[in-house]
């Protein structure tokens, strides 16, 4: 870990928002899709099959309503888990989203639920902005409010929407997210009393265009497809003199000449036919009549950029029919429609766009490293691997790895997905920079779509004598590299000799460990020798063990994030023939009735033969230890640094436990408390704060997937000792 476990930062801020990690922008290939749905805001096994008709349909684009008192149903308590389903979803099969912020939870508003003003509108600005900053990357385009020129759906005035609403809300997301873009105001198409679509819509762009990047809008006409063209760009007779327009109601297109948007952004976002009303003939005919209007080249029809139907699924009767499925999903003709139309107006072509990497900035010499290059499909066609489709580097070759990176036999990549390759890299011999480039091929044609750039500095390595751990009297050899993707930096960890078989490693400090490995000779149980390591670190790392006298090698990965660490009790077999691992029929986990309550937290840590003292003797540290038979013990306690610190609990040979404490207070107010284990047996863990009194508990499962645990926060202002017995 780096000193003031600053490359923590990136984690921890992760953990505290608890953000859904956000990708990179999409492709502009595929948000220039023109094709959406309406889709409201599904849940549960209906969310994955009402998208996987969307994706199926080759729609691009779905329209949802994010509601703010779903979210926030009480102050300050956010429930976000529909819409991370949401985008995690759509995120997955490659269709973006367009969602629209809107309405009021009871808490927030003097006013009627859900369409009343906001009491602070600075809780709304809140709000968007929060959600834009959560869905950075996977949403990137909002709406500001439903149809705020109806009663139904807001109760405030025209300019209370734009003041209270819309300005606040699109300054918060553009902040929150530079690469978002907001759009409104979604008006209804009607006309009566002060709900008139025209003055709102000339309004609102006159006094909020610089706050808007691109305009929406709704209309509908039972007349089908021909009428409802005439709404949107026909010419009137007075449709340059707004003070006429109550007499002969404007044109959209006369409306955004006279507010001085046109040539800007416009998207229909919703439009459509009720089959209640029209029949399911007629609803398939008027979609590809509007189809064929709007998107098929015409250019004086190209300033509609995208158009969002309302909508994709029924509800069960006596609801009206507007959807293009059936409330049991199966479609109507016009879902056949929309998706016929899209794949003969959808042109042939390979095209993709970098997405993300964790190729470092900085290796040293001589680093075997796996990164990671992921690029989407933004073209029509799908990659598989009998087609010839390849990551390649240029002009066929890398300093790091081999030109050509396959797809898996039977993979196929369709548009709109993701491919995420691995290389299995090795850093050149010389230090120095080096220039790489990766891009998607099509063997036998031609490389296509952006292409993945990057300088990479080699820079000198420790000599191989400081990276290498020498275990069992030199049976086995270990080396460790890290991938800091936070730092975008990588390197070989250095091997600090521990009282054998014990070494450990540390990547940023050498007063901090990071790792800690332990070999053992299993052979009297299971015929093997056991590799165990445990982890203090969160940072992506590989280990590499070598059985010096076979050759053989085995390689343990730990994720970036990840706090893992890994008991292999089948690592190298002593002779021929498969063992099983006893970790594999684990004994069953007796905790003890009771434990032992440590002493309180005095002013000061005094250490002794059990007793570790970190941080300045800020965190008393000590262990309890029991088999399974009964016996109980103390861990002997081995400084190794103000930070770090190591148990054994039946001979200094033999390291169960690492420990380490961190000040984390510069990031959450917290002191981290770290541990990495190297042993099965059952053991609890004191940490006391000599400080405040606290006292925390620790008790690790045995034979748990992940044992080896971090970092525990120590709640220094809010915990005191508890009384009775500790628990996990």
């Amino acid at each position: 870990m780096q000193s003031a476990i600053a490359k923590h930062a990136l984690w921890i801020s992760l953990v505290l928002a608890l953000a859904v990690a956000a990708p990179p922008p999409p492709a502009a290939a595929v948000e220039a899709s023109p094709y959406g749905i309406n889709i409201h805001a599904p849940m549960g096994s209906d969310l994955a099959a009402l998208l996987d008709r969307v994706q199926a349909a080759g729609i691009g684009w779905v329209r949802i309503d994010f509601i703010w008192a779903w979210v926030e149903p009480s102050r300050d308590q956010l429930d976000w888990s529909v819409y991370d389903a949401i985008a995690a979803a759509a995120r997955a099969r490659g269709i973006e989203i367009y969602a629209t912020l809107a309405y009021t939870p009871a808490w927030a508003t003097s006013g009627p639920p859900m369409s009343g003003v906001p009491d602070d509108p600075g809780q709304w600005e809140a709000f968007c902005g929060a959600a834009a900053r959560r869905y950075r990357g996977s949403i990137r385009h909002w709406g500001v409010w439903n149809e705020p020129n109806l009663d139904k759906f807001w109760s405030g005035s025209r300019d209370q929407y734009v003041n209270v609403l819309l300005k606040p809300c699109a300054a918060a997301i553009h902040a929150a997210d530079p690469a978002a873009q907001v759009g409104g105001p979604e008006l209804a198409h009607l006309t009566s009393g002060d709900s008139d679509w025209y003055r709102w819509l000339r309004e609102i762009i006159l006094a909020a265009k610089d706050q808007l990047d691109f305009v929406t809008h709704h209309v509908y006409d039972s007349d089908g497809n021909r009428d409802l063209a005439d709404r949107l760009d026909g010419s009137t007779v007075f449709g340059n003199q707004p003070s006429l327009w109550d007499a002969v109601n404007p044109s959209v297109k006369e409306v955004l000449k006279n507010a001085g948007w046109w040539g800007r952004p416009v998207w229909l976002t919703e439009t459509g036919w009720d089959t209640t009303a029209a029949g399911e003939g007629q609803q398939a005919s008027w979609y590809l009549g509007l189809l064929n209007d709007w998107f098929t080249g015409r250019p004086d029809r190209s300033w509609l950029q995208k158009v969002f139907f309302y909508e994709l699924a029924d509800t069960p009767p006596p609801s009206p029919g507007w959807g293009i499925l059936r409330a049991d999903r199966s479609a109507k003709p016009a879902y056949d429609s929309y998706q016929a139309f899209i794949s003969t107006h959808t042109p042939r072509r390979d095209d993709a766009v970098p997405q993300d990497d964790t190729f470092p900035s900085t290796v040293e010499t001589g680093q075997p490293l796996e990164v990671r290059l992921t690029f989407r499909n933004t073209g029509t066609t799908p990659w598989t691997e009998a087609d010839g489709y390849r990551l390649a580097s240029a002009e066929d070759v890398d300093p790091f790895t081999d030109p050509r990176q396959h797809l898996e036999a039977g993979e196929s990549i369709a548009p709109n997905h993701e491919k995420t390759f691995t290389l299995k890299i090795v850093a050149p011999e010389v230090p120095g920079t080096y220039h790489i480039r990766w891009q998607m091929l099509r063997e036998g044609f031609d490389r296509f779509g952006t292409a993945f750039e990057q300088d990479v500095r080699v820079l000198p390595g420790p000599p191989v004598a400081e990276r290498t751990l020498h275990l069992m009297n030199d049976r086995f050899r270990v080396q460790v590299s890290w991938l800091d993707a936070g730092g975008d930096r990588a390197g070989f960890g250095h091997a600090v000799p521990g009282p054998d078989p014990t070494g450990y490693f540390w990547f940023f400090n050498s007063s901090n460990l990071e790792l800690a490995v332990k070999a053992l000779d299993g052979r009297p149980v299971n015929g093997n020798y056991w590799i165990f390591y445990g982890a203090l670190s969160n940072v992506e790392y590989w280990v590499d063990v070598t059985e010096t006298a076979t050759g053989r090698t085995k390689r343990y990965h730990n994720a970036q994030g990840s706090l893992c660490g890994r008991g292999d009790t089948s690592a190298f077999p002593a002779a021929s023939g498969s063992a099983t691992s006893f970790m594999d029929s684990p004994f069953p986990l007796n905790l003890p009735d009771g434990l032992p309550l440590p002493a309180a937290a005095s002013a000061s840590c005094i250490a002794d033969a059990n007793t570790l003292c970190l941080l300045g003797g800020r965190f008393r540290v000590s262990v309890d230890w029991r088999l399974r038979n009964g016996t109980t013990g103390r861990g002997v306690a081995v400084p190794q640094s103000d930070v770090t610190g190591t148990f054994w609990f039946f001979g200094p040979q033999n390291i169960e436990l690492v420990v380490k404490a961190l000040d984390g207070r510069v990031l959450n107010n917290r002191f981290w408390f770290f541990y990495g284990a190297l042993s099965d047996v059952q053991y609890t863990i004191t940490v006391a704060d000599t400080v405040t009194g606290a006292v925390l508990w620790y008790l690790p499962p045995r034979f748990v997937e992940c044992p080896f645990r971090g970092p525990e926060e120590i709640y220094v202002h809010s915990l005191s000792p508890r009384p009775g017995r500790p628990g996990p």
